[in-house]
């Protein structure tokens, strides 16, 4: 008699529903959609340009080093910074107006060529520039981002004004992918400094502040190309795509010109036939999935319902490594503090046929997997939520955490209960 384990190494993967998204396409059993009216939905493709959707509802897959990370899933946003890469006066302001130089030979970041180049003056302090944004609210938290690229000698300042004076704040590399070794400088009472930045590609870096002044907000970002205090032009830096949005993440980037622009809500959902004529208990997925990359903040990674209030959420938890299975309270029921905060993560849970369920989760190939115990109730599931939480079906509602804001690279599901040894395997 053939044992288990040999039966599923002749039969090979024996998932009953595989969702590739890192082929850079949406499986059929997946139904997207995005309301914009327009496409201003953006991501990173196969050669690191940031590129705009064909159409308005079209689902987006970004690759970093010209691999696919998967579907990208991000929640609500909008970029308050207007004139985002013309960096005209009435989007931008600079202390001297001939600060801002195009370069027609330049590649910008969408492959295209018009990058803005933005030099100090012999002393180092008489050119600096501020964002124009729309609506901002003194007192409440922003990400400012950007992409630099060095001209020269590869320095280049952040600084954020107040009316009490010059105030720091904390700069995050979110990318480096054309080379260079860009290093952050932010002691304690110091002015935030980029160095090292690479002549040759874009990074984009983003500084998150509270907002010292409301309305139009120009006094909020500032933008130095050197060190204040040098006597050189050196220094000279591109600039390109500017982007200022509430609360303390950064989400892909969206163009803008006249005014602010909002980008929609991604909604990837299985539903109805799709799922109901697979799920069965027990049962297990496994599901690849990066956070980090897209700001901080309780991660959703998917979820699936049972019954109407007694679904079962897998997220990753808010700036740590911490992730794990959640019940419709909203309590953890198998949580494990393994998972990469940037990076692919790994994750399988596997749920029994009795109600309370005996829930059980691995993650990223750890000897250990964690178990607990939940009601998933006695009715088949209707559907699965992928990169989003949900109570309804509806991808984001309920009183549940916020989207991945980054991407799924592949999740499977199989109409059994997969062993420990298994998922510690499919995780590795």
């Amino acid at each position: 008699m053939y044992t288990s384990m040999f039966r599923k190494a002749m039969l090979g993967d024996t998932a009953t529903l595989s969702l590739d998204f890192s082929a850079g396409s949406l499986p059929t059993a997946v139904t997207f959609t995005r309301a914009d009216s327009t496409a201003r939905a953006t991501f990173i493709d196969a050669s690191g340009y940031v590129k705009t959707v064909a159409s308005a509802g079209d689902a987006r897959f970004d690759y970093t080093g010209g691999v696919a990370k998967g579907l990208l899933i991000e929640a609500q946003a909008v970029n308050v910074a207007i004139q985002s890469e013309a960096f005209t006066p009435s989007g931008f302001w600079g202390y001297n107006a001939t600060a801002q130089t195009i370069e027609s030979s330049d590649i910008n970041p969408r492959g295209t060529t018009g990058s803005i180049s933005f030099a100090p003056t012999s002393n180092g302090s008489s050119r600096y520039m501020g964002a124009f944004a729309t609506g901002l609210t003194a007192g409440s938290v922003y990400t400012y981002s950007i992409w630099l690229k060095a001209k020269g000698t590869a320095a280049a300042e952040f600084i954020l004004f107040n009316s009490a004076g010059t105030i720091s704040s904390g700069i995050t590399i979110l990318s480096q992918p054309s080379g260079g070794s860009a290093t952050v400088s932010n002691s304690p009472g110091t002015v935030p400094r980029i160095s090292g930045l690479s002549s040759s590609g874009w990074t984009r870096i983003a500084v998150t502040t509270t907002a010292a002044l409301g309305g139009t907000g120009t006094g909020n970002f500032f933008l130095y190309p050197s060190n204040i205090s040098a006597s050189t032009t050196a220094d000279s830096i591109y600039i390109w795509g500017a982007q200022i949005e509430v609360g303390s993440i950064t989400t892909s980037y969206i163009p803008t010109t006249t005014a602010a622009l909002t980008r929609l809500a991604d909604d990837a959902v299985i539903r109805s036939t799709a799922w109901t004529g697979l799920y069965s208990k027990p049962g297990t997925i496994v599901v690849e999935y990066y956070r980090g990359e897209y700001g901080a903040g309780d991660r959703s990674v998917l979820a699936i319902d049972t019954a109407a209030t007694k679904h079962i959420h897998l997220k990753h938890a808010n700036a740590s490594v911490a992730s794990g299975i959640y019940n419709s309270a909203g309590l953890g029921v198998a949580n494990k503090l393994t998972g990469n905060a940037a990076g692919l993560n790994k994750a399988a849970f596997n749920w029994s046929s009795a109600n309370p369920s005996t829930i059980k989760y691995a993650l990223n190939g750890n000897a250990t997997v964690v178990s607990g115990t939940s009601d998933i109730g006695a009715t088949l599931g209707t559907w699965m939520t992928i990169g989003s939480a949900s109570t309804t079906g509806v991808s984001g509602s309920g009183t549940w955490e916020g989207y991945l804001n980054n991407s799924i690279k592949s999740v499977k599901y199989y109409s059994e209960l997969l062993s420990d040894a298994d998922m510690i395997a499919k995780t590795t």
